[in-house]
This record gives structure tokens, C-alpha cells and sequence, in this order.
């Protein structure tokens, strides 16, 4: 079950849409990043909210601010897929070795963004 999360704005904070609360798993892919040797590196990842703009997840390992990437998700409530790009925007060490990602979803012509949007 989904539920919504208010938005607390902080100093730091500058979210502005409500996320919600999300389990997904997803694949991400690292296709720019001024570190070269992660260029097409793929990880596997579990979403912990989303947006109409954003996603939220948690890797093991570094992906640092900046970085472009592919996203693969599979929406388990709505039984589908999207793919979708997106930008490093925000990163949290969530553990020994884990961190919670932020990405800012992008537009595409090649991208689920807008089937994303329409249901976030």
C-alpha cells in the first residue's frame, strides 16, 4: 500500500511535489558521470518514494551527484514498467555502505516520463 509523505522543507530542502512512499525495484544504469570508470556500470536498487519528477532509491555503493542515468522500474501496483532518465541530484549515506539516491526524472523521447507522470 502507498501512502502519500509530506513534504517537510528544510533549510536543504527544496522539494516542492508530494512523494509518495514506494517499494519498486529498479536497475539503474550510470550512462555520464565525470568518473569514467563507472560509465555503464548497473545496479540493482529498491525505490523508497517517488514523484511525478523524482525517484528516490537505495544502492549499495556511490553514485555521486551529477551522474546521468537510465532507470528501469517496475511498478508492482500497477503491474507495469517505465524507463526513464533522470539526474543525480541528491545523495545520503543510508548505512555501512548504502545511500539513498536522488534522481531528477528528465524528458525523452525515448522515455516513459509522461505515462510516468500521469500516474504519480
Amino acid at each position: 500500500m502507498q501512502q502519500s509523505l509530506p513534504v517537510k522543507r528544510g533549510a536543504k530542502d527544496n522539494r516542492s511535489e508530494i512523494r509518495v512512499a514506494s517499494c519498486e525495484l529498479l536497475f539503474v544504469q550510470i550512462t555520464q558521470s565525470s568518473k569514467k570508470n563507472l560509465i555503464g556500470k548497473t545496479m540493482a536498487c529498491k525505490a523508497v518514494n517517488a514523484s511525478a519528477h523524482s525517484i528516490m532509491f537505495l544502492v549499495e555503493g556511490l553514485i555521486p551527484v551529477g551522474c546521468l542515468l537510465d532507470l528501469w522500474v517496475d511498478d508492482l501496483s500497477r503491474l507495469g514498467q517505465y524507463f526513464l532518465s533522470g539526474a543525480v541530484c541528491r545523495t545520503q549515506k543510508a548505512g555501512t555502505v548504502s545511500r539513498l539516491i536522488g534522481v531528477r526524472l528528465q524528458e525523452g523521447l525515448a522515455t516513459d516520463i509522461q505515462r510516468w507522470k500521469d500516474v504519480h
